[in-house]
């Protein structure tokens, strides 16, 4: 396979330049290892962590509101799997919008990860390598798990879950 732009990553960086570099004119290759596009922030960490707030936001305005308009509904309860089948909701509308962008503009996406086999050829894991006049490195990165107790524990939930 061949293009103009290779573009390593599906994050922020990588999305957007993938799609400005084909706004441009440029035949362009997005790469991404990961079964949706967005990275850290789309997928598992920015939107789904305030989707989050969002429901907690919505309990506590049920507490400190319907009370004072004389609305008795009883102590509100969270539904733990709604929510989360609504979080997942939100991502999946919005990763989705990202690979509409794509197809729009003529950004190929291919999934799997992706190494520098020399100066101008990406190969990717399980597929087949990528020859390109110009490549962007926007791999992003993990955050530092802290060793804190009970981290792992069942019921501090994180952004992944």
């Amino acid at each position: 396979m061949e293009c103009d732009v290779a573009v390593l990553g599906g994050g922020p960086g990588g999305y957007t330049a993938a799609i400005r570099a084909a706004q441009l004119g440029a035949n362009v290759v997005c790469i991404e290892q990961e079964p949706e596009l967005g990275g850290t922030c789309l997928r598992v960490g920015c939107i789904p962590t305030k989707a989050w707030v969002q429901t907690a936001h919505a309990i506590h305005q049920a507490e400190a509101t319907f009370a004072k308009l004389g609305v008795d509904v009883g102590a509100p309860e969270l539904d733990f799997a709604a929510a989360a089948e609504w979080k997942n909701g939100v991502v999946k509308q919005m990763t989705g919008g990202i690979a509409s962008l794509f197809k729009a503009n003529g950004v190929e996406w291919v999934k799997g990860a992706g190494s520098f086999k020399d100066a101008n050829t990406l190969a990717v894991q399980g597929g087949e390598n990528v020859a390109f006049n110009s490549a962007v490195v926007a791999t992003g990165s993990f955050p530092l798990r802290p060793p804190i107790d009970g981290l792992d524990s069942p019921r501090c939930v994180d952004s992944t879950g």
